[in-house]
């Protein structure tokens, strides 16, 4: 009889800490977070580039411009709420990122597949960043927490946008 009480015990008390939600668990520094997004957003803007040169499909062209576009003004929107104004231009290619973006461009032209899955990748990453950043141990900045929020949704409309992309 003791194990079932202890069990029941048990469980209540992980759901207990488990739902505990409280302002001082915030821990993610804004530089944290822009460290992480930057290189993914330089990234991106390099497999916009390689949507923009679909020539023969000028509804993906399209696309690859609207989304370099608006991720400019992502881009300056966060150095705005994060004062990082210097730090875009100064990031550069994660090693991963080179690489992907080197077998990319080994087909001339690039296959649009293997694009195409980079680009759900890295938007599925923005996603993440964004749902971290305004988790419970997300960022100390609630303006850039409420900011980054926003975001989320922006980043589920562009995954779901190019995942119902065809060629």
């Amino acid at each position: 009889m003791k194990h079932p009480q202890f069990c029941l015990f048990f469980i209540i008390s992980l759901f207990l800490l488990g739902c505990k939600h409280d302002q001082t668990e915030f821990a993610m520094h804004d530089r944290e977070f822009t460290d992480s997004v930057y290189p993914e957003m330089q990234y991106q803007q390099q497999l916009n580039l390689e949507l923009q040169k679909m020539a023969d499909a000028p509804e993906i062209k399209n696309v690859g411009i609207r989304r370099a576009e608006e991720n400019q003004a992502y881009i300056q929107q966060l150095a705005a709420n994060t004062n990082t104004q210097d730090q875009f231009p100064q990031a550069s290619l994660k090693e991963e990122h080179l690489q992907k973006l080197t077998l990319l461009r080994q087909h001339h032209p690039v296959q649009f597949e293997q694009l195409h899955s980079l680009l759900i990748d890295s938007d599925q990453k923005m996603i993440g960043f964004h749902v971290k950043a305004t988790g419970s141990i997300g960022l100390l900045n609630p303006d850039l927490r409420a900011w980054a929020e926003t975001k989320i949704a922006h980043w589920t409309a562009d995954l779901n946008e190019i995942q119902g992309l065809k060629k």
